[in-house]
C-alpha cells in the first residue's frame, strides 16, 4: 500500500508539472504581454501626439508675434519717413527765410557764407565732388552650410572704412546714400546693421569725396581699413573693391535719397 501511494504521489506531481506547462497556460501570459506593449505603445503615441499639437500650436503663436513685429517696424518706419520729409521741408524753408534775411549787405552775405562752411561741415547740405566708393558684400553663401556663414560684414567693419577714408584724406562720407556726419552711429541690431539708426542692407556702398581722389584711394588701400578688407576677403571670403569715381554727389545728412556717380 505504501509502495503505490508513493507511485500515486509521484505521478500527481508529474502530471501537476506537465499541466503547469500546457499552451494554455504559457498563452495567456503570452497574452498579457501583448496587452502591456500595446498599451504602453498607445501611451507613447498620446505624448508624443500631444507633444507635437503643443509645438504646433506654439509655431503657431511665435509666427503671430513675429507678423506683429514686422507690421510694428513697418508702420515705425513709414513714421520716420514722414518726419525726415517733415524736416527737409522746414529745412527749405529755413534756407529761403536765411536768404531773404541776409541778402544784401556785406554783414548779411559774411554771415552766409559762415552758415554755409558750418553746414557743409556738419553734412547738413548736399555736397559735389570726385571721390571714391568701398562696395563691401558678404561672402557667398555655401549650400553645405547650414550654420550662419563666417563671413558676414558686421558693423565694426563699416566703422573701420569709414575711420580709414577719413585718415586717408576724405571731407565727406555717405553709406548707402546716408550721409556720416560728426554726430552719426554705426552699429549693430541683430543681424541687422544701422546707420543714423536707419537699417542698411548689403552690398554696403561708402562713398567719400576728397580733394584728391587718386591719392584718397592709394591711401585708404595702404591704411589699417584697406589691410583688414585684404584679411576679410583671404580668411572669410568678404567681397569688396576700391573705385575711384567722378561726378559724385552726397545728400545731406536728413536726406533719403541715393547717392548718384559715374564711375570713371
Amino acid at each position: 500500500m505504501r509502495t503505490d501511494a508513493s507511485l500515486d504521489a509521484l505521478l500527481a506531481d508529474a502530471l501537476t508539472s506537465d499541466y503547469a506547462n500546457t499552451p494554455s497556460r504559457q498563452g495567456n501570459a503570452g497574452g498579457f504581454r501583448i496587452f502591456f506593449v500595446a498599451g504602453a505603445a498607445t501611451l507613447v503615441t498620446l505624448v508624443l501626439g500631444m507633444a507635437i499639437a503643443q509645438t504646433q500650436i506654439q509655431a503657431s503663436e511665435n509666427s503671430i508675434t513675429r507678423d506683429a513685429l514686422v507690421q510694428r517696424v513697418m508702420a515705425a518706419d513709414r513714421r520716420v519717413q514722414v518726419l525726415e520729409a517733415t524736416v527737409l521741408t522746414a529745412q527749405n524753408n529755413l534756407l529761403n527765410a536765411e536768404a531773404s534775411i541776409l541778402a544784401g549787405t556785406s554783414l548779411g552775405d559774411q554771415a552766409r557764407s559762415r552758415l554755409d562752411r558750418l553746414r557743409i561741415a556738419t553734412g547738413q547740405t548736399e555736397v559735389f565732388g570726385n571721390g571714391v566708393t568701398v562696395t563691401i558684400d558678404d561672402a557667398p553663401l555655401d549650400p553645405l552650410v547650414t550654420d550662419t556663414p563666417p563671413g558676414r560684414v558686421i558693423d565694426r567693419d563699416l566703422q573701420m572704412i569709414v575711420n580709414g577714408l577719413w585718415q586717408a584724406g576724405a571731407t565727406d562720407i555717405a553709406i548707402n546714400g546716408r550721409r556720416i556726419t560728426p554726430t552719426s552711429a554705426i552699429r549693430a541690431a541683430g543681424e541687422a546693421i544701422l546707420v543714423n539708426y536707419r537699417p542698411m542692407s548689403p552690398p554696403y556702398v561708402v562713398s567719400a569725396i576728397g580733394p584728391d581722389a587718386d591719392k584718397l584711394a592709394g591711401r585708404f588701400r595702404d591704411n589699417p581699413a584697406g589691410l583688414l578688407l585684404e584679411e576679410l576677403e583671404a580668411k572669410y571670403g568678404v567681397i569688396w573693391e576700391l573705385q575711384r569715381v567722378g561726378n559724385i554727389s552726397l545728400p545731406a545728412a536728413s536726406s533719403t535719397s541715393k547717392n548718384s556717380e559715374d564711375a570713371s
